[in-house]
């Protein structure tokens, strides 16, 4: 009696989709969101580096504007309101081109990018861009 009711027991496969279910379950949602956070991170990355071409590109058509107006204008065009977050840095060199009267301006802006998914222990990134400026 006891032997017949254990071999039914083993022979049972009733539960194993649930037990297989509990143990995937994790994994899989792991896995999707992680997919969802490195999309999120080119998506900022490229949001990034979108933002500073244009301050770039603004800095050259203004070449009398403030670096505090062309970091402005960096911070207003990134993605999903970041923009405070962007930190700006500048480096102007003076008679760039073999010209006197130009001066060559670098705009590298940065944004440390947080993972949503901690239990990969991914942490954060430093997102970084950079553009030239010419301006006469």
């Amino acid at each position: 009696m006891v032997r017949s009711t254990l071999l039914k027991t083993i022979k049972d496969r009733g539960g194993n989709a649930v037990i297989e279910f509990a143990i995937l379950a994790p994994v899989m949602i792991v896995m999707f969101v992680g997919v969802f956070d490195f999309a999120r991170m080119f998506y900022v990355r490229h949001g990034l580096e979108y933002a500073t071409e244009q301050a770039a590109r603004y800095y050259m058509m203004n070449a009398t504007a403030q670096q505090s107006a062309v970091t402005a204008y960096l911070r207003g065009l990134m993605v999903s309101g970041l923009g405070s977050s962007v930190s700006v840095a500048y480096t102007d060199t003076v008679n760039c081109n073999a010209q006197s009267n130009v001066t060559c301006t670098k705009i590298a802006a940065s944004y440390t990018f947080t993972f949503v998914v901690g239990l990969l222990g991914l942490g954060s990134k430093t997102l970084t861009a950079t553009a030239h400026s010419v301006r006469y």
